[in-house]
């Protein structure tokens, strides 16, 4: 008992002393939080839902939780939410048209709608209980789910398929499906209800081509519907009176309707500007307005717990309606907005741009700024807010640098009128054709196009400048600028891709169409006389790429130049020695394995999209629609791949990577969000300062490896008992090293403190010795 008790002690003492870490292996979903999509509560906590998360808060406690697809929700994109009261379940539908009932705490996954062998979307617009069923009204139909056995029932087609079903209502002897174009109903007695001839025009509910129908309610017994009107603020809600559709309000025309809902048995209209309260007469009870607020507010939805009105805002997320005057926002930790797109992390620092280019080639007009990450917390730089800049004439940043001697300093390229913005921390700088040498398209649609930026070891930014007479650009840290001509003509005027400055500063340039540009500037960027340059293109002694449209570029520890294109990757091994050689003896080598009795060229002619080295020099690649590979630092194994079905991968179409060498994490951009997590390698600590061991102390509920950070490059660790005897052994990988808890004969160590011993044959042989305390 006393041991337990001094076991306890040191475990109070240790954790006190150490900060949090993320467990090895560890993933996480970055979900936007800002821009909440619906909301509900079951009378004692709020479930909010964002597009790719739940938010759970329970204002008596004040406590919160936010459940992803990596912590306990089946899938991503929600769509809509419903409580079930009668049931005491949380409906939760996704656009996919996957169903998750959450009770008790648990969830049960309903997805026989995703399933279905349907061609058409599925997306779930509406869940309504009655009698023994819920009624999910999706893209397609009405599927009838049984609450009890959690199980489908029927399936109902009022529109055959080819029209959405956006909400269903009931009376006692009828059924009404709301579509776009107007009401169909059925008798609630016919067994035939899945054929849609069985389905009759509701009249009373004009046909609509322009302005459609986009919600139907059932309050106090009548049908409430909402027609939307292309024109802004033209938007109208009707209620069914004496087989009369009355116009609730918009006369004259005045609001932006997003939805109608009951909340807490009175009718709420969500607006772009507020919500109003009617009660179950149709009359107007009160209003809440962002005239009355410090701000603009725009709920999507509405609902009521105790004397408040809870929104799911588009811009605030979260928020609690205390009464017309007063609005309390409750943050989520997260994204700004759903769009990212290309990354850039150094020194800890993550900077998102989120913008894109639509086919690779053209501006998509977005403007939505650059989300950076740093300390665990997420901050949002707006376009709009940036002074610098002319907001009319700006838009889709698609690329960022983070500078790593400053990392508070970051820069943005976009294709616009301001191809890039520098944020230091006291001012934010623009530039374009009228105050620098950065120029226009010479395609004619009088855009700069900026398609990468990185900063060297000097601080200077170096720009690639597409369709440019002189697409080399670098900005200096004493804000003066110098452009290049690598190659003479090669790059003159081409659509360029990726850059990447390798260990020896030479600077490689990707084109869209024309290959690989090398430049080498020997260090004296001021004399041109000793610059060299080299070209790489398909074909053999010509670079021999795989193809001459560049995606990803990455140089490694062991001065190698990792090149991807959309048909596969190649390595220009000794890349600074190409600079010395004649054209058609610095070919790029693809990287073959036996397979079979065959050679087989590692991923073969898979489209890379971008390729991370890590700590230990080993090659994260990602591709365009088949997920994450790691391979070992030479290329010839497959260490691990990720993707949908083996991962918590959210999608298999990544468009950028980037590694976070001081902790660990990579970042993956997806078609469908940002994702991370912790991988077993770093950079190198060579002076030990932030050697570390986590978890530490080791409690009997952890599951996974115990990992050594801050070593030196490569080094060889061994783990010991108190009493000196080998446990394990293991070489770092980069500054990181990992440990099961197991002995040599693969079994469980009992409790107690154990040594890890590192040492690197390469810097001298220090050796530096860390402890952790394992509990059994």
């Amino acid at each position: 008992m006393m041991l337990k008790h001094f076991i306890f002690f040191i475990i109070l003492f240790i954790t006190s002393l150490v900060g949090a870490q993320i467990p090895m292996g560890t993933w996480k979903f970055h979900v936007a939080s800002a821009k909440a999509i619906d909301i509900t509560t079951d009378g004692e906590r709020i479930f909010t839902a964002l597009e790719n998360g739940l938010y759970i808060y329970n204002p008596y406690t004040e406590e919160g939780v936010l459940k992803t697809a990596l912590n306990g929700l089946s899938d991503i994109q929600i769509s809509c939410l419903y409580y079930d009261t009668q049931d005491a379940a949380l409906y939760i539908g996704y656009q996919n048209g996957n169903i998750d009932k959450w009770k008790s705490g648990s969830v049960t996954n309903i997805p026989a709608i995703k399933l279905a062998q349907v061609n058409a979307s599925k997306r779930i617009n509406q869940f309504i209980r009655n009698g023994a069923y819920v009624y999910a009204a999706n893209d397609f139909s009405i599927v009838l789910i049984d609450a009890a056995k959690e199980e489908i029932k029927d399936t109902y087609y009022p529109t055959n398929g080819i029209s959405p079903i956006v909400g269903v209502a009931f009376t006692q002897d009828s059924i009404f499906a709301l579509a776009p174009s107007g009401m169909v109903k059925g008798s609630r007695s016919n067994p035939a209800l899945p054929d849609y001839s069985q389905w009759d025009r509701d009249l009373r509910f004009p046909f609509q081509t322009e302005n459609l129908y986009e919600e139907l309610v059932q309050y106090n017994g009548q049908i409430w519907v909402l027609r939307a009107n292309e024109a802004y603020g033209q938007d109208s809600v009707f209620r069914l009176f004496n087989n009369a559709l009355l116009n609730v309000i918009n006369e004259p025309f005045s609001y932006q309707i997003n939805s109608i809902q009951i909340a807490a048995n009175e009718l709420c209209i969500s607006t772009d500007g507020g919500f109003l309260i009617y009660n179950q007469q149709g009359q107007q009870i009160t209003s809440y307005s962002a005239s009355l607020l410090d701000r603009w507010i725009n709920p999507s939805r509405v609902c009521k717990l105790g004397s408040s009105y809870w929104s799911a805002d588009q811009a605030w997320g979260l928020q609690e309606h205390i009464n017309p005057f007063t609005c309390k926002r409750y943050p989520i930790e997260g994204l700004a907005n759903p769009f990212v797109y290309a990354m850039d992390c150094q020194e800890g620092v993550l900077a998102v741009a989120s913008g894109r280019l639509e086919a690779e080639i053209a501006p998509a007009f977005t403007r939505n700024g650059i989300h950076i990450f740093e300390e665990s917390q997420w901050r949002f730089v707006d376009m709009y807010k940036m002074s610098a800049i002319d907001i009319q004439n700006t838009w889709d940043f698609i690329a960022t640098a983070v500078n790593p001697k400053n990392p508070k300093q970051i820069a943005g390229a976009t294709y616009s009128g301001f191809p890039l913005v520098v944020m230091n921390e006291t001012d934010t700088l623009a530039y374009n054709k009228t105050n620098s040498p950065l120029e226009q398209t010479s395609i004619g649609n009088t855009w700069h196009l900026v398609s990468a930026l990185k900063y060297d070891d000097k601080e200077r930014l170096w720009c690639l400048n597409a369709y440019a007479s002189r697409p080399l650009k670098c900005l200096k840290p004493d804000g003066t600028w110098q452009e290049f001509m690598p190659g003479n003509t090669i790059l003159l005027n081409k659509m360029t891709t990726k850059m990447e400055i390798d260990f020896q500063g030479n600077i490689w340039m990707g084109t869209y169409a024309n290959g690989l540009v090398g430049y080498q500037h020997q260090g004296t960027i001021d004399d041109a006389s000793d610059d060299r340059s080299v070209q790489l293109t398909s074909g053999e002694l010509l670079g021999n790429l795989p193809s001459n449209k560049i995606t990803a570029l990455a140089a490694d520890f062991d001065g190698e130049l990792w090149i991807g294109t959309d048909a596969g990757f190649v390595v220009l091994y000794n890349a600074n020695t190409a600079f010395e050689a004649s054209p058609g003896n610095y070919d790029a080598q693809r990287i073959k394995i036996p397979f079979e009795g065959n050679f087989e060229e590692v991923l073969g002619d898979a489209s890379i999209t971008d390729i991370e080295v890590d700590g230990g020099n080993r090659k994260w690649m990602s591709t365009a629609n088949a997920g994450l590979v790691l391979l070992s630092p030479d290329g010839t194994e497959i260490i691990a791949q990720y993707n949908t079905d083996n991962s918590p991968l959210i999608s298999n179409t990544i468009y950028d990577i980037e590694l976070n060498h001081l902790t660990g994490e990579l970042y993956i951009v997806t078609d469908k969000g940002l994702v991370s997590f912790r991988i077993d390698a770093t950079y190198e600590d060579p002076t030990y300062e932030s050697l570390n061991v986590f978890p530490n102390p080791v409690t009997p509920d952890f599951i996974g490896p115990i990992t050594v950070q801050g070593l030196r490059y490569d080094s060889d660790v061994k783990v010991t008992d108190a009493a000196g005897n080998l446990i394990y052994k293991t070489q770092s990988n980069g500054g990181t090293a990992t440990w099961h808890g197991l002995n040599l004969n693969g079994e469980k160590v009992p409790t107690g403190v154990y040594f890890f011993w590192t040492a690197n044959n390469y810097q001298g042989g220090e050796r530096k010795v860390a402890k952790v305390l394992i509990v059994r």
